[in-house]
């Protein structure tokens, strides 16, 4: 196989394992947060880790399913809730993973999908840098 159709290949199938929510897949540690425009301690996770499956989620008992949208920039994914403090609700999101980091940007309130990775003043948006688990 010639160098360029392999990179190729291995783009493709990179982008195909992100786009299926499988490079997502393990345990996330927050590392730092914002809301609203504001430091959001790390504390009040109370030690809690985000476990990501394909496409399921468990973060402290809040248990549900997430589907990582058609490609675009930012990623995006919406977030359901069936168990938990957010059982029966959907949860718009976007997303970056670089390596070992994951940012999430949550919408928590009824305002549109995030468009950034920011937490404006006044918002509901919560902004949470992960580092995954070994």
């Amino acid at each position: 196989m010639n160098r360029v159709l392999g990179l190729g290949l291995l783009t493709v199938l990179s982008l195909a394992a992100c786009s299926s929510g499988a490079s997502l897949a393990g345990d996330w540690a927050p590392a730092s947060a914002e809301l609203g425009g504001r430091d959001f301690p790390i504390a009040n996770f109370q030690g809690a880790t985000l476990r990501l499956t394909a496409n399921t989620y468990d973060f402290a008992g809040d248990k549900g399913t997430y589907a990582v949208l058609a490609a675009g920039r930012p990623a995006s994914m919406d977030i359901r809730g069936q168990e938990g403090p957010n059982a029966g609700r959907t949860i718009q999101a976007i997303y970056q993973l670089s390596g070992d980091e994951l940012t999430v940007c949550y919408q928590l309130g009824t305002g549109e999908r995030p468009g950034e990775f920011k937490s404006p003043a006044g918002s509901q948006v919560l902004l949470v840098h992960y580092r995954r688990v070994k």
